[in-house]
């Protein structure tokens, strides 16, 4: 690769990017004027109508019965004005008043009410200061009655409790920084890579000018690296102007915070800010590769916006796992993407600057990074994909319209997959949590069998080649039981890291090994086997390793669809902390549809890791015997040479069969007649 050329392309991207509106605007506009109004502005106005609120009054309702003395303290404060109701509760509602008092007895204890409504800001402010009141009408009370018996209103009070804040005002301020600064930064990333990398993937089909492009003395993959650093000089600089923006906001004191500002300090040291710039370079070449391998599916710049969209999402969900309480920068969060940068900046506006989890971030951001580009060359490699028609959805409730296809296109195969996964959130989960374990029996052939097949017929899809229907060896049905042994081991090392590395992990366990568990039912267990082994292996692989797989490697490389199809396998069963193992199993699942061709090898293997996880949840007397056949315990060095053993077994068997076949059909194509 000549990178004379690579930097002859790359400035020629620059000019043309900046001449963009869009990507001006993303990338300098917006932080340079939109934070600091925005900021200010939205200061200003939370201050103001803070201030609005407290000195407007409380319109407020007595009960009759009130004690004089707790009606006389009430109306010596300026901010009530007391009025009378016949219905009080029903005027809170109509907002005619804010709150209502009264008094009632309850088992021989009296209590004092106060009616209002916490989802109006004027009711809830007139709960708070009825509280304030009832607080100072107790002490009253409290002082009168001791007094008549003489004794000192401190014996309610042995001691006082003060806190000291140990943390400087600069630790509070990257505090409040390290809460909202690095989402706000992300996101300006990925939309300032977002344009760039649209513009000059499907905005260059769209014009018909990358045919043109490709036939100057330029190599593909020059011109490639051309319009990739131009993206990921995009997506640096406006997350560098971000964060410069933010920072001067918040350190020039133009966020009027009222008297929480008292007790906060905006900055950051040279040596924190370089950190921040350091680890931005990696992450901007993530995200670049990222956006642009989508993109290069799309045909018009529309088509590319709607892609993008779910990575966007994709990207922004684990910026609110980094926002969660207890969440803290460690080895195993420093290894996943997104999260790991949320947490390091936290961490560096907290000034704290941990050596090895700096280098850890950027390393696996690098090498992620890595990963990505070389997806990205593969891609625009592709003829198929740089060159594709870009076929649309045949959307038609007239299906006489709707022209018969092998198989359905990714975006069709996609939207049959959101339609299951849409059908298990609204009605799966009722019906489980209603009729227990036969819910799942109803929603596994309810929900995912009989729609997918529903849509395979009415888009007039050939069920066998949709389905990845066909003939298998009996060596490779072989090969599949040792792959489904050896994957339900490999599977539970992988959950047992898991669960030393997030332990929290165990309760999500927990709770599915309940829902197996029969022992306190009277279902026979081959009903079991059915609910839970046989009828996911038939309804799961049906949607997974038939539609999915059968469209997505058609038109991506088959490593790619496999893994896609795992990873989607993953996200199906929700739970976070199941997603990685699941999707391991799903990608070993794919792989051996894609090599035998037939997706009864995927049905087996998934029906003898369902059949055994089944069957040791409910024969405790054989965990005890040996305690690594669950996720609970380690391994020993035999157990895991067994399970590799297993794996390698079942992959050359597997493959031993795909050639036989492939001689006996050969065979067979030359003894056929010749026209």
């Amino acid at each position: 690769m000549n990178w004379k050329k690579v930097t002859i392309v790359y400035r020629k991207e620059i000019k043309d990017t900046l001449r963009d509106k869009r990507t001006v605007m993303m990338m300098i506009l917006v932080p340079i004027l939109l934070y600091p109004l925005l900021f200010t502005t939205m200061g200003q106005l939370m201050t103001t109508g803070t201030k609005k609120l407290e000195a407007q009054k409380s319109v407020i309702a007595l009960n009759d019965s009130l004690p004089d003395m707790l009606v006389g303290i009430i109306g010596s404060e300026d901010h009530f004005e007391i009025t009378f109701q016949d219905d009080p509760v029903e005027a809170i509602r109509e907002k005619s008043i804010q709150g209502y008092l009264t008094s009632r007895t309850k088992e021989d204890t009296l209590q004092y009410v106060v009616y209002f409504d916490a989802a109006i800001d004027k009711s809830r402010l007139c709960q708070e200061r009825l509280s304030d009141v009832l607080d100072i009408y107790r002490e009253e009370i409290q002082t009168e009655r001791l007094s008549k018996k003489s004794l000192d209103l401190s014996i309610l009070h042995p001691f006082e409790i003060d806190l000291e804040n140990i943390a400087p005002p600069s630790r509070m301020g990257g505090m409040f920084l390290g809460s909202i600064l690095p989402m706000l930064l992300i996101v300006t990333m990925v939309l300032g890579a977002m344009y760039p990398a649209i513009d000059l993937t499907a905005g260059e089909k769209e014009r018909g000018t990358l045919e043109t492009i490709l036939t100057i003395p330029v190599q593909r993959l020059e011109l490639l690296f051309g319009k990739f650093l131009t993206v990921t000089t995009t997506a640096f600089i406006t997350g560098l102007l971000n964060l410069a923006s933010m920072m001067l906001v918040y350190t020039s004191g133009m966020v009027q915070m009222g008297e929480i500002s008292k007790h906060l300090e905006f900055g950051i040291t040279p040596f924190g800010l370089l950190c921040l710039i350091f680890s931005l370079i990696p992450f901007a070449l993530f995200i670049s590769a990222a956006i642009i391998s989508v993109c290069l599916f799309a045909r018009s710049f529309k088509e590319a916006q709607n892609f993008v969209t779910p990575v966007y999402l994709l990207i922004m969900f684990p910026t609110f796992i980094a926002m969660m309480p207890g969440v803290e920068l460690n080895r195993s969060l420093a290894l996943i993407p997104v999260v790991n940068i949320s947490l390091l900046f936290r961490e560096i506006f907290l000034n704290n600057y941990p050596t090895e989890l700096i280098s850890l971030t950027f390393i696996s951001n690098a090498i992620i990074a890595v990963v990505f580009i070389v997806v990205v060359v593969k891609l625009f490699n592709a003829e198929s994909i740089l060159f594709g028609e870009g076929q649309s959805v045949q959307l038609s409730l007239n299906r006489s319209q709707i022209r018969p296809v092998p198989r359905l296109l990714p975006s069709s195969a996609l939207l049959v997959f959101a339609m299951v996964m849409l059908l298990l959130f609204y009605a799966g989960s009722y019906i489980q949590l209603r009729f227990g374990s036969w819910g799942i029996f109803a929603t596994e052939w309810g929900l995912i069998f009989i729609p997918v097949i529903l849509a395979l017929w009415f888009l007039k899809c050939n069920l066998k080649q949709s389905l990845n229907i066909g003939k298998v060896h009996a060596l490779s049905v072989l090969g599949t039981l040792f792959m489904g042994l050896g994957a339900f081991g490999a599977v539970t090392l992988v959950s047992r890291i898991q669960m030393e590395l997030f332990p929290e992990a165990m309760e999500v366990m927990k709770s599915l090994e309940k829902i197996l568990n029969m022992s306190d039912t009277s279902m026979h267990p081959a009903i079991g086997y059915l609910i839970f082994a046989f009828s996911p292996a038939v309804c799961e692989e049906v949607l997974f390793r038939g539609v999915l797989l059968s469209s997505f490697k058609k038109h991506i490389p088959a490593w790619m669809a496999v893994v896609l199809v795992g990873f989607l396998f993953g996200v199906f069963h929700v739970y976070l902390i199941r997603i990685l193992p699941t999707a391991l199993l799903g990608i070993l699942f794919a792989y051996i549809v894609y090599r035998t061709g037939s997706i009864w090898t995927s049905i087996l293997a998934h029906f003898v890791h369902n059949g055994l996880a089944f069957t040791l949840i409910n024969t405790p007397d054989l965990v005890e015997k040996f305690p690594w056949l669950t996720s609970e315990a380690w391994p020993t060095a035999p157990v895991i040479m067994l399970m590799t053993g297993l794996l390698v077994a079942g992959l050359v068997l597997i493959e031993l069969g795909c050639r036989m076949n492939e001689r006996i059909s050969a065979g067979n194509a030359s003894m056929e007649p010749i026209d």
